[in-house]
């Protein structure tokens, strides 16, 4: 029971995300009757599964605000935006009411949304006019598609007596068909014992019904997913369109299914991908895969049993990726080990591992990456609640979003996200009357883009406002001592002053953006990932972040280096060339310069900084990175290989040294830090 109630609360979380996006939808388009069909059946679902798993209070909420929809949805009037605000408020509410050990302040919740949907109904759809309809003969339809548009089908479901072991309520299942469409119900009793042999802990019933409804098969299996090894079902179409009270069509049909020696399924003929199995009723695993779940003695025609998709708890994709990590490190040892032994043997097989392991490692980032449209609904909900807040027309924009990331990223990403949005409406987007006077579009326009640039993943999030200041930002940053009167800074070196601790060029705080804190937490946020942001604005024009970030946080591909009896892994994403150079190259005048190729190309030579007592070889490489769309040399002792490294977190020793990402356990046991080549770059240039 409790594996199920788990993944109740999995799915709800799903339920609630496709809420969001539906009633987000439904705000630019009142009359998409889809999205009002979809929105009510998800909270169908959610009323009689909640309470099928012992979430009552949300399944009692949500049968209010099953309710409300079923106004929207028999078109008894147009779905606005008041309702559409209060469900999504509701929304927040019913994330409280995923629980099953509800306290006072639980039940005092749920009986004050109760309320408040109730109030809302009246107001929407007060009892008097209700009973005037029905006075007037005018009957409230469940559902008032066009007849033509159903489609009748029949359904046999005979619960096995032992269904309520796993809190399954079969008459819930009964009442979420009946919300599919108009129904033709009968109970029967065939299998229940003599009074003495009752057990009331078993099911002797089953059922028989008729179903008119514009749904899909698919729909009608899914009411059934959880039980589907626990009865036997079977689904036929009778006819086309709703046929439910031409009671001579259906006796007809009940009377051509007894005579009949087997049942004869929704797609009867047997193509070249079909197999045809016996399966008593007892085995139902089968049913799972199949349209049509099996029956007893029955020779019932399955397409082959084939899933394009499961659902894998991230911990155990968190386990696989450590794994595989582990995998590269003894890898790494046994390619040390082959090198010394000089075997032709060990060597092929060292081969045949590293290939195997580059493969488990992209089939592990394959299975960790996500795409950011997966977050996108907390985007366009965060716009639509807090442009009610600001009273600011402003549109969503998005672009590439179907970019993936490693989950992890995604999670520590969506806060620095959701606060530069949040900025953007506070600070940067103007009142409607201020836009106006500017001779701009009334209504602002927030753009997110995403898109693959190598191994980096990069994110844009402008906005049409008002823009950043240079000379406001530096009266402000001279103000609060961060730099002097006499300083002089570049336009991108003003900007980057906002993100220093308690900055804000905000002439008011708000409970929006808060009191000047925040950019500073985005950044420092944005480095712990190894990425970086960068802002560049015009004023009355735009302001525009921009984020790039590492796919993955766990392994890199990366050059192995050498720098005295140190070792230093340089990311592969950086370097773009790699040059043997002496010592006469490397000029050490105002600004440290080496040629390469005919350009002037600042470095840094890293035995310098990080071997003091050993002397300088004459002959070095300099590792050419890319930084800010210009190169910047990388002067290290020797180039050893390519190298997967596996990235660990540093100790307490190193912790405070932010141009090293981590480190990463060679086959021999010692370690080689990991270098972000942004932070050097900053740092020394």
């Amino acid at each position: 029971m409790i594996l199920f109630q788990e993944k109740f609360k999995e799915e709800v979380k799903e339920y609630f995300e496709k809420l969001e996006t539906g009633l987000l939808l439904l705000e630019h388009d009142s009359d998409n009757f889809q999205a009002i069909d979809e929105i009510f059946r998800i909270m169908h679902s959610m009323k009689g599964s909640g309470g099928m798993f012992g979430f009552d209070l949300l399944s009692d909420v949500t049968h209010d605000l099953e309710s409300l929809y079923e106004i929207f949805r028999s078109k008894k009037m147009s779905i606005n935006s008041e309702v559409i605000s209060f469900t999504l408020n509701s929304i927040d509410g019913l994330h409280h009411l995923l629980t099953q050990k509800p306290t006072e302040e639980h039940y005092l919740l749920a009986q004050k949304m109760k309320a408040e949907t109730q109030q809302l109904i009246e107001k929407l759809y007060p009892s008097d006019k209700k009973r005037e309809e029905l006075g007037s003969g005018e009957k409230l339809a469940d559902n008032n598609i066009d007849e033509g548009d159903q489609t009748t089908y029949f359904i046999s479901f005979k619960p096995d007596e032992n269904i309520f072991e796993n809190g399954t309520n079969p008459l819930y299942l009964i009442d979420e068909l009946n919300a599919l469409g108009e129904c033709n119900i009968q109970t029967f009793f065939d299998f229940l014992p003599d009074l003495s042999q009752v057990d009331p802990g078993k099911c002797y019933t089953s059922w028989e019904m008729f179903v008119a409804t514009a749904e899909e098969t698919d729909t009608l299996h899914d009411v059934f997913i959880f039980v589907s090894d626990k009865a036997s079902i079977e689904i036929e179409k009778v006819a086309s369109g709703n046929i439910i009270h031409n009671e001579t069509i259906l006796a007809d049909f009940l009377n051509s299914r007894l005579s009949r020696e087997q049942w004869t399924p929704l797609e009867p003929t047997i193509s070249e991908n079909q197999i045809v199995i016996e399966t008593p009723m007892e085995e139902t695993e089968l049913s799972k895969f199949s349209d049509q779940p099996a029956e007893e003695s029955k020779m019932t025609a399955l397409p082959n049993a084939t899933v394009d998709s499961i659902r894998v708890d991230s911990q155990k994709i968190d386990q696989y990726m450590n794994l595989v990590s582990e995998l590269i490190t003894a890898q790494s040892r046994l390619e040390m080990v082959s090198s010394k032994i000089y075997h032709p043997d060990l060597e092929l097989v060292t081969e045949a591992l590293d290939k195997i392991g580059r493969q488990l490692r992209d089939n592990a980032f394959d299975m960790s990456l996500i795409p950011l449209q997966s977050i996108a609904v907390r985007f366009k909900r965060l716009i639509h609640d807090l442009s009610k807040t600001l009273d600011k027309k402003v549109e969503l924009v998005t672009e590439g979003l179907e970019t993936e990331l490693d989950k992890n990223i995604i999670e520590k990403l969506i806060e620095p996200l959701l606060h530069i949005i949040r900025n953007s409406l506070d600070h940067g987007i103007e009142s409607r009357e201020e836009r106006i006077a500017k001779s701009k579009n009334a209504v602002g326009t927030i753009t997110i883009k995403a898109s693959t640039v190598g191994s980096y993943v990069q994110i844009e999030i402008s906005d049409d406002g008002a823009g950043l200041n240079p000379l406001k930002i530096r009266d402000k940053a001279i103000s609060k001592g961060l730099i002097s009167d006499q300083e002089k800074l570049s336009e991108n070196e003003l900007f980057n002053l906002v993100f220093e601790p308690g900055f804000s060029t905000a002439e008011l705080i708000t409970d929006v953006s808060g009191r000047g804190v925040g950019l500073d937490v985005v950044r420092r946020k944005v480095q712990e990932m190894r990425g970086s942001i960068k802002i560049t604005s015009e004023p009355d024009r735009f302001t525009r972040f921009t984020f790039k970030l590492p796919l993955s946080l766990s392994i890199i591909d990366g050059l192995l280096t050498r720098v005295g009896e140190s070792f230093y892994v340089i990311p592969s994403s950086a370097i773009k060339k790699i040059y043997m150079v002496n010592q006469q190259l490397l000029k050490k005048e105002f600004r440290q310069v080496v040629e390469l190729e005919g350009n002037q190309v600042p470095y840094l030579n890293m035995h310098e900084e990080f071997e003091h007592e050993i002397q300088i070889p004459n002959s070095q490489f300099a590792v050419a990175v890319s930084f800010e769309n210009q190169l910047f040399g990388l002067v290290v002792d020797e180039v050893i290989r390519e190298y997967q490294a596996v990235i660990k977190p540093l100790g307490k020793i190193l912790k405070g040294q932010d141009i090293f990402s981590g480190a990463s356990i060679m086959g021999n046991g010692q370690l080689a830090l990991v270098i972000d080549t942004n932070k050097i770059i900053q740092k020394y240039s």
